[in-house]
């Protein structure tokens, strides 16, 4: 292909990723969305964001270390300030960017028309809605758009020692920017070894230096995290145990082969969509190896190998088959399905794929909107919040929303930078039991405290609570803990009942309040207003 039609193909990929999610565009601030507004603010510079977590907090800290990533963030709130059409806008420019990075890859190891189809499939993927359509998502973007980039070094004609320096200098800022770029070394390797694209004394030299060299990188960038942010980091509460490995790779499995409407745990009924595509793509590969496509089998188990290689750093976390929660995790590991399905379908069924495009599409839109309508309700909440709350009190959500439907509201135990944000830096608050929001409706929840004063709370299917699948129930937060009371294990993750455990550690008048579907309302000491719906 020559060069005006592979530029054309790449700008319409552009297009085409940007649009999948443009709704977000107007989708607001969310959840870690105010705690990364603190850390920017507060930016001082390069040693500032070299020497702290990615909450710009020193002194061992823990959780992550991603100094390129605060500097991106900081370096675009220098130039937009907290505009969100335009901080949106920058991550899904960074989400096409890497969509083309994708499809260029692939042009690389499957030729240009499967590279195309690679392409598309990628930037219309519907798992893709907690990386773009979410602010804080965008650790994910550029983190894999330098990881993809270090790879491209590595397929180009420039001599073996470039190449090398190259990738090696991208890898170490791809594991800057997000740690899941600690596989880069076995991506190069595996891409090297099932693509080779030089002759047999180049390749074996570039299989030996460029993942050695990229190894010799990182381990540089473990020291500095380790040392910086005083040990690895990462999800702490989350222990990586044989069934929570299992688990989590089975919660990934389901949510690959799956759209992120669907609530599988819920309506085990749905789980037939991702056995279907399962299905069909077990068959696809017995036709081809009946066929003797062994050009086209060994992308498919490139695709296969890259995606189980980008899960192996989350295994101790799951997708939330029922509101996508940790979909992001999926991010890299897509990159494999892309390219095994360009292996996959039959590149000659033009309607075929054009009809299952739309369909994608349509999910994308859906994902993004979500994310519209979950960025109107975290700004609606922290607001009422702040009227009921007096000044330098502290307010406790005795039930509060995590999520709409496949989009963040507010997934952790406070709210605290958020109230901030919107003017009350006086007022501290805490979470008690997570709900999952399908439909906004009022009156939704009923709360009643109980003689040892604990609460017990009652809901309905447009606002069920969320409870832990893999584990028991663990504070959200020091204020308040939660468990599913006297309600019933059935579906796994859901329920329409729960108890509250407040402990307010802070010396403060406290007020209780709740969150009954759609607002904050105040919590009487007996039972919620009259007229709420149990």
């Amino acid at each position: 292909m020559s060069r005006r039609p592979a530029l054309l193909r790449g700008g319409v990929l552009a297009v085409v990723a940007f649009a999948a999610f443009a709704p977000s565009l107007w989708a607001g601030f969310t959840a870690d969305d105010f705690t990364l507004f603190h850390t920017v603010h507060h930016y001082a510079g390069l040693d500032w964001a070299f020497g702290r977590n990615d909450a710009g907090e020193a002194g061992a800290a823990g959780h992550f270390y991603r100094p390129l990533w605060v500097l991106w963030n900081a370096g675009l709130f220098k130039l937009f300030r907290d505009s969100e059409v335009a901080l949106h806008a920058a991550s899904l420019a960074l989400f096409a960017l890497v969509a083309v990075e994708v499809w260029a890859l692939a042009r690389r190891l499957i030729g240009p028309e499967a590279a195309w189809v690679a392409g598309l499939a990628f930037a219309l993927y519907p798992r893709h809605g907690e990386s773009v359509a979410w602010i804080s998502g965008n650790t994910d973007l550029a983190g894999v758009a330098l990881l993809l980039a270090s790879l491209l070094c590595l397929l180009t004609h420039w001599p073996v020692g470039v190449r090398v320096v190259s990738s090696t200098v991208l890898a170490a800022a791809a594991a800057l920017t997000k740690e899941i770029s600690f596989v880069l070394p076995v991506l190069a390797f595996l891409v090297l070894y099932l693509a080779p694209r030089d002759d047999r004394a180049t390749n074996r030299r570039l299989r030996l230096a460029a993942p050695l060299a990229m190894i010799a990188a990182l381990v540089g960038v473990l020291v500095a995290r380790i040392v910086v942010i005083g040990g690895l980091g990462g999800y702490s509460d989350y222990p990586w145990t044989p069934f929570r490995v299992v688990g989590a790779a089975a919660s990934y499995v389901l949510a690959a082969s799956s759209p992120p409407q669907l609530e599988l745990t819920r309506e085990p009924l749905f789980a037939i969509v991702p056995a279907l595509v399962l299905t069909a793509l077990a068959w696809r590969v017995w036709a081809l190896h009946r066929r003797g496509e062994r050009d086209r089998l060994r992308i498919v188990v490139l695709g296969a190998v890259w995606f189980a290689i980008g899960l192996l750093p989350v295994l101790n976390l799951a997708v939330d088959l029922n509101n996508a929660n940790g979909e992001r995790l999926l991010f890299l590991s897509s990159i494999g399905l892309a390219l095994a399905f360009a292996a996959l379908v039959e590149l000659n069924r033009i309607w075929l794929l054009g009809v299952a495009g739309v369909i994608a599409l349509g999910l994308c839109l859906s994902s993004a909107q979500n994310w519209v309508v979950a960025g109107q309700t975290a700004e609606r909440v922290a607001r009422q919040a702040i009227a009921i709350a007096p000044k330098s009190s502290e307010l406790i959500l005795l039930t509060s929303p995590e999520s709409y439907r496949t989009a963040h509201v507010y997934p952790s135990g406070g709210m605290d930078q958020a109230v901030a944000y919107f003017g009350r830096p006086d007022l501290r608050t805490g979470f008690c039991l997570p709900m999952e929001i399908r439909f906004q409706r009022t009156n939704q929840v009923r709360v009643m405290r109980r003689a040892d004063g604990t609460w017990d709370a009652k809901s309905t299917w447009n606002a069920p609570f969320d409870f832990p699948v893999l584990r028991h129930p663990s504070p959200l937060g020091s204020e308040c803990g939660y468990d599913r009371g006297s309600g019933s294990h059935w579906p796994p993750g859901l329920g329409l009942r729960g108890r509250a455990f407040p402990h307010p550690t802070h010396r403060r008048p406290v007020e209780f309040a709740f969150f009954d579907g759609r607002n904050v309302v105040r919590a009487l000491e007996g039972a919620s207003p009259s007229g709420a719906n149990p």
